[in-house]
């Protein structure tokens, strides 16, 4: 029934330690990636790239069982993990990176201080510790504590820090909540690919597309949507061997009102997080896809893969089914 839809799996990062068990929905287990996509290849599946996928959509000629498999901002984890995972099994893949990051080499800053607090075994913290305006003392075995002191150190970071004084900030708390700085630089947690790494993984025929520079797409922002993706196609300039013309919303944030703005920016495609299975009347700058994690049930894989869901959710909508 569901057969003609495309499906578009979303990916984040690949666990390199423990990650997975800090944000399920950012950063999946390799054991559990590769379960994935063994099952895709053993139910018959058809992987294909997005550029191929978007043209078939286009043209009504999409294969039954078409799926694409995209991985957004990213992470070294879908370098080190997924990557060969997929080279082995003959799989093409989208990759939409963030640069802000990238480019500097550097952790993902709010990622990586709420993992330090996530992970850290002290009870307690005081912020007047790590200096500047930060003050405070908040008790870290609360979640709601925990959400405050990152929210506080975030935002003090943004506003106040330079990049390089960001990282330093970052194993200044390391060390004081007892943790191993090394972890965020020569174990590469919260890191992005490097642009060599890019670099190799589309020499390995994977796709490097935009996902902004400072991953944020303002929709009122005319002036800002142009600045975001024209910075992230500076920094992404001579990596890959495609144009650089598909687009994955950051935070899946998207509005009718901004597609005319990627329009004139020869953006051609858009993908959201609204799970869904995409047709031929399906806007191409408004592609839905699943968001896979942890979080997400082996029988709720399958049924989204199968289309079952996608029937259950038109269904609850009074939807038309687009086969009826």
């Amino acid at each position: 029934m569901t057969a003609r839809g495309l499906r578009i799996l979303c990916y984040h990062g690949i666990s390199l330690l423990d990650e997975h068990e800090f944000r399920g929905q950012l950063f999946m287990r390799p054991e559990l990636f590769r379960r994935r996509m063994t099952l895709l290849a053993a139910r018959g599946f058809r992987v294909i790239s997005l550029a191929a996928a978007a043209e078939a959509l286009q043209q009504g000629t999409l294969p039954d069982r078409s799926v694409v498999l995209t991985f957004d901002d990213g992470w070294y984890g879908t370098y080190r993990h997924a990557l060969p995972v997929l080279r082995e099994l003959g799989m093409p893949a989208t990759i939409y990176v963030t640069t802000y990051y990238a480019a500097r080499g550097t952790a993902v800053f709010e990622v990586a201080v709420s993992y330090l607090l996530w992970r850290t075994r002290l009870a307690q913290i005081d912020l007047s510790t790590l200096g500047g305006a930060l003050t405070g003392r908040y008790d870290l075995r609360n979640q709601s504590d925990r959400n405050r002191v990152a929210h506080a150190i975030s935002t003090h970071g943004d506003a106040n820090l330079s990049a390089k004084e960001r990282q330093d900030l970052l194993r200044h708390l390391a060390v004081l909540l007892h943790i191993d700085p090394d972890l965020l630089e020569s174990g590469r947690l919260c890191r992005l690919m490097t642009r060599e790494e890019l670099a190799d993984a589309a020499s390995a025929g994977f796709d490097i597309q935009l996902h902004t520079h400072r991953h944020l797409l303002s929709t009122d922002d005319r002036a800002g949507v142009i600045r975001e993706i024209t910075d992230n196609r500076i920094a992404l300039d001579g990596i890959g061997r495609r144009p650089l013309t598909h687009l994955a919303y950051p935070g899946g944030v998207w509005h009718p009102r901004i597609l005319p703005w990627l329009g004139e920016l020869g953006v051609e495609t858009a993908t959201t997080t609204e799970p869904g299975l995409n047709y031929p009347h399906t806007g191409r700058l408004n592609l839905g896809r699943f968001l896979d994690g942890e979080n997400i049930a082996p029988i709720e894989f399958e049924a989204e893969l199968d289309g079952a869901l996608d029937i259950l959710r038109r269904l609850r909508s009074g939807w038309r089914l687009p086969f009826a």
